[in-house]
């Protein structure tokens, strides 16, 4: 199994997400909160901007639902960020969002600046509680060979996650068109992983996003593994402590690395993962 342990030369890893929910700031996330932030955060995310979130509100009327109206608004949150865009942070009101396309690996490079981030919003913001944590991993997997769907994955991933086209099982009289498959496990009393996997075309993260990628491969046929693990508190809030929630979050990641490793083969390690691109030493 060692060779299915990132980090790889050539990572299928395209966008990584940790989102921490809590309460709303009682003051916001005013000027003074941006600027300690900024200095907080300066040695690895110094570039700050501002951006515009949609928000969508949807209100019904009356004591029966009957009726609805759905009202758009628009907020403008901070957005502390790479100077290459790669890896950015976003506080809101109600949350607080690190993400990055530039993964280096759990314990050396993103639970360190998560670490870092929650301290700073611990002492500058004092959220009060937390209300859900999700981190979530999304893979487009490329198998050079692999170019018309919905593809022939067969000693790249796993078969227990091919039943939907395998020819042992499934008719040649039916064809895949359009595969998606979901699954979601319990994982704790108060966490959760969902999966969703299948093949896919073009991308599941958009290369001209706001969080950039560098070097994204050319638009095409590719498997998605897209794994979600969340925790929320079914029974009572509780309160944001920055140490706690780095633990929790330790806890969190470990379905998801584990699932990565039980669901690719060591062929597409060898093959593809750890394939030295051109111009690499």
């Amino acid at each position: 199994m060692a060779g299915r342990t990132p980090p790889f030369p050539n990572p299928p890893l395209v966008l990584t997400v940790l989102e921490i929910r809590y309460p709303k700031l009682a003051e916001g996330f005013g000027e003074s909160a941006r600027r300690q932030m900024a200095e907080a955060v300066r040695d690895h995310l110094p570039l700050l901007e501002s951006v515009v979130e949609e928000q969508v509100n949807v209100s019904v009327e009356g004591p029966v639902p009957v009726a609805s109206s759905i009202e758009h608004q628009q907020r403008t949150v901070p957005r502390f960020s790479t100077r290459d865009r790669a890896t950015a942070l976003l506080v809101k009101p109600d949350a607080l969002v690190i993400e990055t396309t530039a993964y280096a690996g759990w314990l050396e490079s993103f639970r360190p600046l998560v670490a870092e981030v929650l301290h700073a919003i611990e002492r500058i913001s004092q959220p009060n509680g937390v209300l859900r944590i999700g981190l979530r991993y999304i893979d487009e997997i490329r198998v050079p060979s692999i170019e018309s769907a919905p593809g022939d994955w067969r000693g790249y991933i796993d078969k227990h996650l091919l039943a939907a086209a395998d020819p042992g099982f499934i008719p040649a009289s039916l064809r895949p068109s359009e595969w998606l498959g979901v699954v979601q496990y319990q994982t704790a009393p108060d966490s959760m992983l969902t999966v969703r996997y299948g093949p896919q075309s073009g991308y599941a993260v958009n290369p001209a996003g706001p969080t950039r990628r560098r070097d994204p491969r050319p638009a095409g046929l590719f498997f998605l593994l897209d794994s979600d693990s969340s925790w929320h508190g079914a029974t009572e809030v509780p309160e944001f402590r920055a140490d706690w929630i780095c633990e929790r979050c330790d806890l969190l990641h470990r379905p998801v690395s584990e699932f990565f490793r039980i669901v690719v083969t060591d062929r597409l390690c060898d093959e593809v993962f750890n394939r030295q691109e051109a111009g690499q030493p």
